[in-house]
């Protein structure tokens, strides 16, 4: 009876052990796409709450800031390019008074960026630093500030195939004539594509100011997973017709078992891995266990055995 109890309870353990593995292993095949979803919930929030402040603002309120953010614009006149992927800018802070420029909640977010086509709606962060670039994209800062004018040129930055989050991983789908939005305090300012070049990450002369041209450059890294160069997608400043965005809302998202070099995949793939090799070790442990318990049981029934003969 107390053999049939312990026998039992370690199958029960046994079976518990086994469903934490695949616990652990489901958290890990899960993850990317879970985190993104809560990526994806965060800029939803985000972009929410950013709108129900520049909602409640007063007209003088909205001219004040036009006008410093126009004014900056007005004083810079040639772009300054800095690397948003550079990894040895880890000390990189911004620069006063650029930080309080169109901050109208004072949390570095200065409006939001949608790109129909791709299903990507962003809020967009002042600077280039690391919060900015894993929870959205980032405005670079030495460039125009995305108001929208003739004889500017802004340049928004985000990653591509972050583990936690999907951002800019479908840029690539972009093709010419495609629209994005940028959505400022109480404007919304259109772009259709015109240029799309790939670079190297100090060939920086395509993001300079064009006079005549009212421009935006989203910039991510390039070829997918190995980060080389640089994928600028560029746009020209056009009418706001809300029934043509509609009409360019056609989501093209990236098949997630595409190309070997998606992260994605390689995450599922080790997370895959990473659980089969978790059970091996299991059942090999669980093997050597009850192979030492049944070697204990067969010794104590040889000893008993012995002792009653003597």
């Amino acid at each position: 009876m107390a053999k049939g109890k312990k026998k039992k309870k370690s199958s029960v353990i046994s079976n518990l052990l086994l469903f934490v593995g695949f616990l652990i292993g489901a958290g890990i095949l899960l993850y990317p796409t879970l985190s993104d979803l809560w990526n994806s919930y965060r800029n939803k929030q985000l972009i929410s709450n950013y709108t129900s402040v520049v909602e409640e603002m007063k007209p003088e309120d909205y001219s004040k800031i036009w006008e410093d953010a126009r004014e900056y614009n007005a004083q810079h006149r040639v772009n300054t390019i800095l690397d948003a992927f550079d990894e040895e800018k880890n000390d990189y802070v911004l620069t006063h008074p650029y930080d309080q420029l169109l901050n109208p909640m004072g949390n570095e977010i200065m409006g939001y960026l949608e790109i129909p086509k791709i299903g990507v709606e962003l809020a967009i962060y002042h600077g280039v630093g690391v919060e900015a670039l894993e929870n959205g994209c980032g405005h670079i800062e030495g460039t125009s500030l995305p108001i929208g004018g003739v004889g500017d040129h802004a340049v928004l930055s985000a990653h591509r195939g972050l583990p936690s989050a999907k951002l800019f991983t479908d840029l690539d789908q972009m093709e010419k004539g495609d629209l994005f939005l940028l959505k400022i305090l109480d404007e919304t300012f259109a772009y259709r594509v015109d240029q799309i070049l790939t670079v190297l990450p100090e060939e920086t002369e395509a993001l300079a100011i064009e006079e005549g041209k009212d421009l935006v450059t989203l910039v991510t890294c390039t070829p997918y997973g190995v980060n080389s160069h640089r994928l600028l997608v560029r746009g020209e400043r056009t009418d706001y017709v809300p029934e043509e965005v509609a009409s360019n809302n056609n989501v093209v998202i990236r098949n997630p078992l595409e190309g070997a070099t998606d992260r994605r995949q390689q995450l599922l793939i080790m997370g895959l891995v990473a659980f089969i090799v978790f059970l091996f070790i299991l059942n090999m442990i669980l093997g050597i266990r009850d192979r030492r318990r049944k070697r204990r049981r067969q010794q104590e029934a040889a000893k008993k055995k012995q002792d009653e003969q003597s």
